[in-house]
């Protein structure tokens, strides 16, 4: 995966400075262009906030409600990214650490073993695994004590304030813990029966007996619809639920990812089935903890540095890390735990360092989930520009979205001039479609711009969101066409 990363990266050329000035001329007959196109229906009662300029001369080429308010939905990952960068730094990464109370001797670990998280939300059970490996090549066949999972890296806070019930059982929506595995989703595909009616199978990756999965799907009718849904009731916290119907001779569904609801029992169980695989026992129970001091480190495993972990946090728009990067802000501020409150407290320091005013921005989480996020496009274009100015540009350039290449604008603007010229993270919630980066023009060099809509009405309507696209489409492709 690492790999391929780079190769596309070294694959897709980046935007250039530079270029020719704007005459009078071109801005008035852009600015006619926008303002015409802002005004179509699938627009209508939305509240639409829009700033685009020069990214190297800082020349206004158009702005519309920029100091405003928003909900920003995913377009918030842009600010807690960004900080991360220049708070955290490029050489960034979380540490998972396996401990023991001491040594092994003889093969025997006399105490108990620990599995410490430190935030990584991709951790993976083939990490778990080679943990597992490693301690068997270092001899050891038994842990005469615990296994005790340890998430107090982070508080205890599982999921952000203004996010919606209903989206919890979803991969998007996920527990937030230190100690996380799998970006915090169980891996569930469903293969139909062999007949209408019959249960259909599963297919679980990893297995874990941290939790029951409770199978309700049936097989439905040739061609029916899939109307498959995971459910995780309230009042039965270790169970995921399956429900609906799956067509009978379909092929087996995508991938699932319903969210696990205990990340520390998930990983330490997915655990302690690699340590079985390789014949190590415990005498123990597995549970919660947390590490003494001076423990020994048996194994320990690096995420991702940060240039590939903000490729994968902005490619698919990854709501956990966007949580756990706020909480590991909140460490370097004060040390563990990692708080959203004390995460906060940079993000603002961040944006004062950058000329943005906290008062104009109300920061609740990390991913953009929450209802109770606001920022204005001016203050999404100031931590753009801080980006392009900064050391850190390649970097960001490297992590967005690209128009008709990658990432969640993969499929986006293809047709048009701004197919590969559109850098941009984009943020979709209910009523709240966003869109914020840098254009590559024809002849003017890069252009920073934030557009913003909320109230927006037509999303169940017929053809509503592919309005909607055409026109962003349009608005960006005048820009980049210059």
């Amino acid at each position: 995966m690492l790999a391929a990363c780079v190769a596309l990266i070294a694959a897709t050329p980046r935007p250039l400075p530079g270029g020719l000035p704007w005459t009078k001329t071109q801005l008035a007959q852009l600015q006619h262009t926008i303002g015409t196109l802002l005004k179509e229906p699938a627009l209508r009662g939305a509240q639409v906030g829009f700033i685009a300029a020069d990214t190297t001369r800082g020349t206004l080429l158009y702005s519309r409600n920029a100091d405003q308010e928003f909900m920003p939905a995913s377009n918030f990952k842009l600010l807690v990214g960004s900080a991360a960068l220049h708070v955290l730094g490029p050489n960034f990464s979380y540490v998972t650490s396996v401990l023991a109370d001491r040594a092994p001797a003889d093969g025997v670990i006399a105490g108990n073993l620990y599995l410490r998280g430190g935030g990584d939300a991709l951790l993976s059970a083939a990490d778990l695994n080679a943990a597992a490996v490693a301690l068997r090549a270092a001899g050891v066949k038994h842990i005469d004590g615990d296994l005790i999972a340890d998430a107090t890296h982070d508080d205890a806070q599982r999921y952000g304030y203004g996010w919606s019930w209903d989206d919890l059982p979803y991969y998007y929506a996920p527990v937030v813990s230190a100690l996380e595995l799998e970006d915090g989703v169980v891996h569930i595909t469903m293969v139909p029966g062999a007949s209408v009616g019959a249960p259909v199978s599963l297919r679980v990756d990893p297995q874990t007996d941290a939790f029951t999965i409770e199978n309700n799907v049936q097989t439905g009718p040739a061609g029916s619809q899939d109307t498959s849904d995971v459910v995780r009731a309230w009042n039965a916290p270790n169970q995921i639920a399956l429900t609906g119907s799956y067509p009978l001779g379909a092929k087996p569904s995508g991938d699932i990812a319903a969210t696990v609801p205990d990340p520390e029992s998930y990983a330490s169980d997915v655990f302690a089935h690699a340590l079985a695989a390789q014949g190590i026992t415990l005498t123990g129970k597995i549970h919660d903890g947390k590490t003494p001091p001076h423990s020994t480190v048996l194994w320990s495993h690096d995420s991702f540095p940060m240039p590939v972990m903000m490729q994968r946090f902005w490619y698919p728009s990854d709501n956990l890390m966007g949580e756990l990067l706020l909480k590991e802000l909140g460490v370097a501020l004060r040390g563990e735990p990692g708080t959203d409150d004390n995460g906060r407290i940079v993000e603002e320091r961040y944006l004062r360092s950058i000329g943005v005013d906290p008062a104009t921005v109300s920061i609740t989480d990390g991913s953009g989930l929450s209802s109770y996020d606001r920022i204005t496009p001016r203050d999404l274009f100031m931590i753009l520009q801080s980006d392009w100015n900064s050391s850190y540009r390649n970097i960001v350039i490297d992590a967005l979205p690209l128009a008709g290449v990658r990432g969640t604008l993969r499929h986006s603007f293809l047709g048009t001039p701004a197919q590969g010229k559109i850098y941009a993270k984009t943020g979709s919630i209910s009523h709240v479609r966003t869109i914020s980066g840098f254009i590559q023009t024809k002849t003017h060099g890069v252009v920073t711009f934030s557009f913003l809509v909320n109230q927006w009405m037509d999303a169940d309507h017929p053809g509503g969101a592919a309005a909607l696209a055409r026109l962003r489409g349009a608005v960006l492709s005048a820009i980049a066409s210059q």
